[in-house]
C-alpha cells in the first residue's frame, strides 16, 4: 500500500527537505509525504500547516512518469456518491485525461483519519495538459454534467497546481 501526507503551509518553509512545491498561483507551499507503510505522526513541521491531509492510495493509473506539475485535488464526496463517484472517474473521466500524451498519470486516495475531504486525486502532468482538448471533453460528457449539479462535486473540492521547489544545497 502506499500513503500519502499533504501539508500545505501559507509560506515556503526554510528547510526544504522533501517533496516540496510551490503553488502556481495564490502563493503558499505544499509538502507531499509519501510511504509504503502508514506514516508516522506528523513531526515538528506539521504545526506550522494551514491544512494536513492523510491518506491511503486506492488506485493508480498512466505511468508513474514525473511532470513538471502535480495537480492536487481533493474532494468532499458524501457517502451516498462514493460508488458513483469512483465509477465516473476510473471509467470515464480518467481515460478520457490519459488521451492527452502530457497527462502522465494519477493516484487516488482515500482520506485516513477525520476529514471534510473524503478523497484525493494527485495528478502529474505537464502544464498544457490542463487546457487540452482531452481535458475539455472530460468535463463536458453526460455523466460529469449529472454529478456537476451537486455542489460538492463542482464546488466544495479543493485544488492546488503545483510546481516542485529545487532543492537546495
Amino acid at each position: 500500500m502506499t500513503y500519502i501526507r499533504i501539508l500545505e503551509f501559507a509560506n515556503l518553509r526554510e528547510r526544504p527537505e522533501g517533496a516540496w512545491h510551490t503553488r502556481e498561483q495564490g502563493g503558499g507551499a505544499v509538502l507531499v509525504q509519501r510511504g509504503d507503510a502508514p506514516l508516522p505522526p506528523a513531526d515538528d513541521e506539521a504545526r506550522h500547516a494551514v491544512t494536513v491531509w492523510n491518506g491511503v492510495r486506492l488506485w493508480q493509473c498512466g505511468s508513474d512518469r514525473r511532470g513538471s506539475m502535480v495537480f492536487i485535488l481533493k474532494y468532499p464526496v458524501p457517502c451516498e456518491f462514493h460508488d458513483e463517484f469512483d465509477a465516473w472517474l476510473r471509467h470515464e473521466h480518467m481515460p478520457m485525461l490519459l488521451e492527452e500524451p502530457t497527462w502522465y498519470g494519477c493516484q487516488f486516495f482515500r482520506a485516513l483519519g477525520g476529514s471534510r475531504h473524503s478523497f484525493a486525486a494527485v495528478h502529474e502532468l505537464e502544464p498544457q495538459a490542463l487546457t487540452s482538448d482531452a481535458r475539455n471533453r472530460s468535463v463536458d460528457t453526460p455523466w460529469w454534467h449529472r454529478l456537476k449539479r451537486h455542489d460538492w462535486f463542482d464546488k466544495a473540492f479543493t485544488r492546488a497546481r503545483l510546481i516542485a521547489v529545487a532543492k537546495r544545497p
